[in-house]
């Protein structure tokens, strides 16, 4: 009797050896691999700070007429704002720019100016939430839930502070004024 396997034998062998390690790798290479990670799919809010609508003709994002529009409609909706031009929006802005020689009055006013031109724009949406707690802690502006408000709520209690500031008896103050200026700079950042 022979020993060993012989010509037909060692190819069997070395047939069986390939057919093995095609088989691992298979094995490997159809094995199921998991990716972790988030989508974020829809709208959300891209802000707009007070330099981006002072400088809104070197990003040309919008025509003149088109911010004039919206300023008009802010013009005709808000007690706080007034500004009809594009020119006036401008010098509005520049007013609140973050100079100790500007009062807190101008700042604010600039910031707000800036989201309701986020508003309108689209840039913020009015329905959507935003916790505000850490810019209005005492909550000033009294919103019913200040973690979860939104743009609407914001604007609206912004809009009845005018109320309370507009009789020379019961000013605003400094800390009153920056507290509104503090989450409408949030906002168009936007931060909260």
């Amino acid at each position: 009797m022979r020993k060993g396997f012989g010509k037909l034998g060692l190819i069997c062998f070395a047939l069986l050896i390939c057919l093995a390690g095609t088989g691992v790798g298979y094995a490997h290479w159809s094995d199921t691999l998991t990716i972790g990670g988030t989508v974020t799919t829809g709208t959300w809010d891209k802000g707009g700070t007070i330099g981006f609508w002072k400088n809104w003709d070197r990003h040309n994002t919008y025509t003149e007429e088109k911010i004039e529009g919206w300023l008009q409609s802010i013009d005709a909706n808000s007690t706080w704002l007034g500004p009809t031009t594009v020119e006036d929006m401008v010098v509005w802005l520049t007013w609140g720019d973050e100079n100790p020689a500007n009062n807190m009055t101008n700042k604010f006013r600039a910031q707000y100016l800036a989201t309701r031109l986020n508003a309108e724009s689209g840039r913020l949406h009015l329905n959507f939430t935003h916790d505000v707690t850490t810019k209005d802690p005492g909550n000033y502006l009294n919103l019913t839930n200040p973690s979860s408000a939104t743009l609407s709520e914001i604007v609206a209690a912004i809009e009845t502070k005018f109320l309370t500031h507009q009789p020379p008896e019961h000013p605003l103050t400094k800390d009153q004024f920056e507290i509104m200026k503090d989450i409408c700079d949030a906002l168009n950042k936007p931060e909260i």
